[in-house]
């Protein structure tokens, strides 16, 4: 099966891209990187295994996204791998991450994460019978889950066909938890792959409250993360206490986070640009 990573790029560190590249590469797979950056030109790194989409602004993760999925389907690719920028992955990820595809069976595989700086596992989730989103964390093999982040997951063509393309409306916050629904709500299984192992940062950097883990992102995330759960909260295929509970962490988590960092004005802004703007259903970017 002919694998493409897709790499969506904002301003990153270029050593640790090229590292990226290069251990997916030696995978087997070939790269499509999808920069968001302003200025920023990453033509000295290209190779016949690496092809740059150069988008001259940032249009978000999921136009990115998308824009990477249509080129490899152009491409005749098989399977779709997600990455971040900052991702690290070991020998033989991606053998063991695809393992489990085939080209008839829509499917969704994901890797275990570890935090870079902290060490801790990430969990992913399963929706309870009341609609809420359970962390499920399990040493004892592969698992199947309800919901994933993006980064590191797998695909193929059929899933794509059937679920359809990342949700532009969000532009970062959100899409993946949206289209993992999406998965769900077509019977597709959504898989964790216990011996494809990542390493994956989440914010700038993150503080345990003990009762909570906060995730400090910049003064822009928060107005994504604030206003997109309002936007969350009215999708189809997403549960209405769910939703409701998105809405209530989203407020919570990002109002204690001001009292944190330093440049509070602009944390301040956004946050309450966000509300107005996620009442008023405003999609898109800011």
């Amino acid at each position: 099966m002919k694998v493409y990573s897709i790499i969506v790029c904002f301003n990153p560190d270029v050593d640790r891209l090229i590292k990226l590249c290069s251990d997916l590469i030696y995978q087997k797979s070939k790269i499509v990187l999808v920069d968001n950056s302003f200025n920023l030109c990453l033509n000295d790194i290209l190779n016949d295994n690496i092809e740059l989409i150069q988008l001259g602004d940032n249009l978000g993760i999921a136009k990115a996204q998308n824009i990477g999925i249509q080129f490899a389907i152009k491409q005749n690719a098989d399977l779709f791998v997600f990455f971040d920028q900052d991702s690290e992955i070991e020998k033989g990820f991606l053998q063991n991450l695809i393992a489990p595809f085939s080209l008839s069976k829509a499917l969704v595989t994901s890797p275990v994460f570890y935090d870079k700086s902290q060490g801790f596992r990430f969990p992913s989730y399963r929706l309870t019978k009341f609609g809420l989103l359970k962390k499920v964390i399990d040493i004892n093999g592969d698992y199947n889950v309800d919901v994933i982040i993006s980064s590191g997951s797998a695909t193929n063509r059929k899933t794509i066909e059937l679920v359809g393309l990342m949700n532009e409306d969000y532009f970062i916050d959100f899409v993946d938890t949206e289209w993992s629904l999406r998965c769900k709500s077509k019977n597709v299984p959504i898989k964790v792959i216990s011996n494809a192992k990542m390493i994956h940062a989440i914010g700038e950097k993150s503080i345990d409250l003990k009762i909570m883990r906060l995730f400090i992102h910049s003064p822009i995330r928060t107005y994504y993360k604030v206003r997109n759960s309002f936007l969350f909260l009215n999708n189809i295929n997403v549960p209405f206490l769910l939703g409701v509970k998105e809405i209530v962490s989203a407020l919570i988590h990002n109002f204690i986070i001001i009292f944190i960092v330093s440049n509070k004005i602009q944390y301040i802004k956004n946050y309450f640009g966000a509300i107005v703007d996620g009442i008023k259903g405003k999609k898109g970017k800011k």
